[in-house]
């Protein structure tokens, strides 16, 4: 079964973190070589979103970090790729 991704505010993130419904969290670098958040809970999987949409990117691991901590998340797995400008990882 597929799992489901589901983008929302940092306050419904909050509120899940709370009622203890998230299980996973992580920080994920994509190829442009900035990071988002999953956090997964059964099968579905959050994001954040920006207050007026679309997917919120962090410039660096320190920042997407602090907001994991923000909302109550102390312990995180991340998945960060090989990136170099013109050149495909080697890893993935």
């Amino acid at each position: 079964m597929q799992r489901q991704t589901k983008s929302v505010p940092e306050s419904t993130l909050s509120t899940l973190v709370e009622s203890g419904a998230i299980h996973t969290a992580y920080i994920v670098e994509n190829d442009q070589g900035h990071y988002y958040l999953v956090l997964a809970s059964g099968n579905l999987d959050y994001r954040l979103e920006k207050k007026r949409g679309g997917e919120r990117l962090f410039k660096s691991l320190d920042a997407a970090a602090h907001c994991l901590r923000a909302i109550g998340i102390t312990r995180f797995r991340g998945r960060l790729k090989e990136f170099r400008l013109g050149r495909e990882p080697i890893l993935d």
